[in-house]
């Protein structure tokens, strides 16, 4: 069906205007009446970005701008931190602005049913004419922290330009090669003005790698890493943020005092605390016995604990509006021939002797039709059928949550349609299964990790499978940087929990371009197991296709395709809800995300405290 997408190179033509001078900058359409707080509970849901914007949003808590008391957040993991943003990975790219040690160019805020972006270190973001370049206008007397001045366009240059690997090759920056693919190049115009010239057009605009939303570079000062270079500024925590950093240490904690010169403490943002402390505690039980005991006053918990802690009074903050949704990731599926971007050889090995991976180069020609390609669908397919999502549900999440059959795509999505879900049917599976050659079952290895619900969710497949299919499921339960090289080099054959994990957020917009990690568009770089031929056309056709009723039938495309060949696998979403205590923690304007770094958990230069 996919051929081409296979075997050659794929080319896109711009076909219609993408920003509107003066008005919207795109429009992405979501959303689904729903009795939860997630993104998914406002009828008419888009996101826009402002142009031009013309003053601030204050805070809903500005109060009276007094400060006092000390934050203690707990989580279960405070990533690994480094002060320069080219060694600044995964993890530590977010933490160091949801900490507070620094900001972003645009916060992320829902107004009037649509969620978008604010100004935050930029004030504005004007695409040029000919959609090959944004000017960015930036807020003036922002100050670093530790002395070192006011911010410029140089240090905004500076920051991306270090976690770019098209100008700095050596970043391994968490967003090194999204930004390389993205920005061309960037020149300081004056003092707050930049000119950003694209590399290529991401039809995501500014909510996806310029806000809070997502994921983004951190501003960092230029004047730190001229004094002290690139060895001794990783160990520099230097930003413009609310909380100037104390301590920044792996597998223990960030500290932060509320920074007399912060740029949005003239508009009611914060600090409201004079110390905050996100503390690394990995066992979930203990996080909630220093919630319950006031140890700490906000704390990441388990969905299972959440109904004891409503119970006892505590509150949820829900305002990050963010499911995740948990999957399995049908690895070893790599049909690709040809890598999209050169059109260079991708060096793949098909082990069609494992039921679930097929091969459609078995016959020499690229064929979907092929006997490994069909029985391996049905393989798939009958573990697909095979899940009782509501009863695993309330299981292993007391219920907080929903079903779920497609990992990138809430069912509460204005958008799903219950075509693309499987259902419950065992005998369904038997079926297929059946067809397929396997009527006795087969051993299957799925990764589950250490711990966690991830964890738990494989212990409940794998007894599932077994009584249901004749499955014998091991579990193999290696740490993730176990298992991660593996998805990279695309050697790996192992089936894993949440593999399916760029996209497996509930918030993002339905047509924000579809099926990076499971396609040859990923090379290199983290994928999801897989390289398949229809995310591969899908992704490159919505990230260059700026009209919106275009992209939404290539989404739907998408879906429509992963339901017939199954390749990542919804379980359920999972809402993530950090908990605070009500008769400590009086104010807090926890913003949209789909970032999972320190749960989620953000702006929190507006938490206050009695």
């Amino acid at each position: 069906m996919w051929t081409v997408w296979a075997n050659s190179k794929i080319t896109i033509a711009i076909t219609a205007l993408f920003f509107v001078s003066g008005g919207l900058a795109c429009d992405f359409v979501t959303g689904r009446s729903t009795d939860e707080n997630t993104l998914m509970n406002i009828e008419n849901f888009s996101t826009v970005v402002p142009v031009n914007t013309a003053g601030d949003t204050q805070s809903v808590f500005s109060a009276d701008g007094n400060i006092s008391g000390t934050l203690t957040v707990v989580v279960d993991s405070v990533d690994t931190p480094n002060g320069l943003p080219r060694f600044c990975t995964s993890g530590c790219a977010e933490t160091i602005y949801a900490s507070g040690i620094t900001d972003v160019l645009f916060n992320s805020v829902v107004k009037e049913d649509l969620l978008t972006t604010e100004p935050m270190l930029a004030l504005s973001y004007e695409v040029g004419p000919g959609l090959d370049f944004t000017m960015l206008k930036l807020r003036e007397d922002v100050q670093f922290h530790g002395g070192y001045g006011e911010m410029k366009a140089g240090d905004v240059k500076f920051s991306f330009d270090d976690a770019n690997s098209r100008s700095t090759p050596a970043s391994i920056h968490g967003q090194s090669r999204a930004f390389a693919a993205l920005i061309g190049n960037i020149e300081v115009v004056d003092d707050h003005t930049l000119k950003l010239n694209y590399g290529s057009l991401d039809s995501r605009g500014p909510l996806h790698h310029f806000s809070l939303f997502w994921k983004t570079a951190g501003i960092v000062s230029s004047e730190v890493f001229h004094e002290h270079g690139s060895s001794d500024m990783q160990n520099i925590y230097v930003g413009v943020g609310a909380f100037e950093n104390e301590e920044w240490s792996r597998n223990g904690k960030i500290v932060g005092h509320a920074f007399v010169d912060y740029w949005g403490a003239s508009l009611g943002q914060g600090p409201f605390v004079e110390k905050v402390i996100f503390l690394e505690v990995p066992e979930a039980s203990a996080r909630l016995a220093m919630l319950e005991s006031g140890e700490s006053q906000i704390a990441q918990v388990q969905s299972k604990d959440y109904s004891s802690l409503l119970e006892k009074g505590f509150t949820p903050n829900k305002r990050a509006q963010h499911n995740i949704i948990h999957n399995v990731s049908m690895v070893g599926n790599y049909w690709e021939k040809y890598n999209p971007m050169d059109d260079s050889v991708l060096d793949r090995r098909r082990d069609k002797s494992l039921p679930w991976v097929g091969d459609p180069f078995e016959n020499g020609i690229y064929d979907e039709n092929s006997k490994s390609m069909v029985n391996s669908k049905k393989v798939r397919n009958a573990l697909a059928w095979s899940i009782d999502r509501q009863v695993l549900l309330d299981d292993v999440l007391d219920g907080h949550g929903y079903v779920n059959h497609q990992p990138y795509l809430s069912v509460n999505n204005n958008n799903y349609i219950d075509e693309w879900g499987w259902g419950l049917d065992y005998e369904k599976g038997k079926e297929l299964l059946a067809d397929a050659g396997y009527g006795s079952g087969f051993s299957l290895d799925l990764w589950t990790g250490p711990s966690g619900i991830s964890s738990e969710l494989g212990e409940w497949l794998g007894r599932a499978w077994h009584k249901n299919l004749g499955i014998n499921v091991n579990l193999i339960d290696t740490a993730y940087e176990v298992y991660r090289p593996g998805l990279v080099a695309r050697t790996s054959k192992l089936p894993g929990i949440n593999a399916c994990r760029e996209e497996n957020h509930s918030n993002l917009p339905y047509d924000w371009a579809h099926g990076f990690d499971v396609s040859s568009f990923s090379s290199g770089r983290y994928g999801a197991g897989q390289e398949v031929p229809y995310a591969t056309k899908t992704f490159e056709l919505m990230l260059g296709e700026l009209d919106i009723g275009v992209r939404k039938g290539l989404a739907s495309e998408f879906f429509r395709e992963n339901r017939v060949w199954a390749n990542c696998i919804g379980i359920v979403e999972e809402q993530l809800w950090p908990f605070s205590d009500p008769k400590t923690v009086v104010g807090w304007d926890q913003r949209p995300t789909a970032v999972p770094n320190l749960a989620g958990i953000n702006n929190v230069r507006t938490v206050a405290l009695k």
